[in-house]
């Protein structure tokens, strides 16, 4: 193929690559917030904490999931969150402000890390 048939092919190219239509989002319900307790900064994970998850009109206590074991809500809702988490023999632990968006299809997860000092 010669250069300049490579050439008039280019504006097809670049244009299906540049398609802007309509795309299909999956029917998953994404998590919000996702959260991990730790006992001390470098310490271990603790799948035995008190999370409470806030976003002003609703509050909700949160259960520790798989491995390793992480605190997830919030899911398909956006808005602005305090978590709190508490463990008996630790002083609790408190983040505010936790903005959670939404894109095109889900929310945009975000990812909170508290720490407990026993």
């Amino acid at each position: 193929m010669k250069c300049s048939q490579i050439l008039a092919l280019l504006p097809a190219v670049v244009s299906l690559s540049c398609y802007d239509g309509p795309f299909a989002c999956d029917t998953s319900a994404q998590a919000g917030l996702v959260i991990t307790v730790t006992q001390g900064i470098n310490g271990p994970v603790l799948c035995d904490a008190d999370v409470t998850v806030s976003d002003g009109a609703t509050s909700e206590k949160v259960s520790a999931q798989g491995s390793p074991c992480t605190y997830s809500t919030a899911y398909e809702k956006p808005g602005t969150y305090t978590v709190i988490a508490a463990k008996s023999g630790a002083k609790s632990t408190t983040k505010v402000g936790i903005v959670v968006t939404k894109s095109e299809c889900h929310v945009e997860a975000q990812n909170v890390m508290l720490v407990l000092e026993l």
